[in-house]
């Protein structure tokens, strides 16, 4: 294996590898000495090349989460069908964020709760714009729960 230094596998080796071994490795590396940036990098172009094609979606560059662990952005509109994105891809984590402000619901000062994705908002933005949610998500034939589904996909998951 090599790249950077033996404890970083091409692309081609780390899709061979078992999750448990791509954590293990990447456990190891260096991350802020740059261990790990090419093959991160690589696998960022495999979910641009798979995801980027969605409504609006946009895939970053890979960057260091708090801790020292490789995460890949992506990044959508508020109103989206989340579970098409995974959590993870190829055993890095993706970090997705919302491109634009938050509804009402959502906003500190006007929503209802201090934790701001709790499930509540999530409730009243989809009952005050039901139609309107299912028209940007395309398909007319969602249902309430479909479509809290959608929104709060990864929220919900912890």
């Amino acid at each position: 294996m090599n790249r950077r230094n033996d404890s970083v596998p091409t692309l081609e080796q780390w899709k061979l590898l078992s999750d448990l071994e791509r954590a293990e490795l990447m456990s190891k590396w260096d991350t802020y000495g740059g261990e790990g940036k090419e093959l991160v990098n690589d696998i960022a172009a495999e979910v641009r090349n798979r995801y980027g094609k969605l409504r609006e979606v946009k895939v970053g560059t890979p960057g260091i989460f708090h801790g020292g662990s490789w995460v890949i952005a992506v990044e959508h509109p508020f109103v989206f069908d989340r579970r098409t994105l995974p959590s993870m891809y190829l055993g890095v984590p993706i970090h997705i964020s919302i491109l634009e402000e938050l509804p009402p619901e959502f906003r500190e000062g006007t929503r209802q709760y201090e934790y701001v994705w709790a499930p509540p908002h999530y409730e009243r933005f989809v009952d005050r714009n039901f139609d309107a949610i299912r028209q940007q998500l395309g398909n007319s034939e969602l249902g309430r729960e479909d479509i809290l589904s959608a929104l709060e996909c990864h929220f919900s998951s912890g």
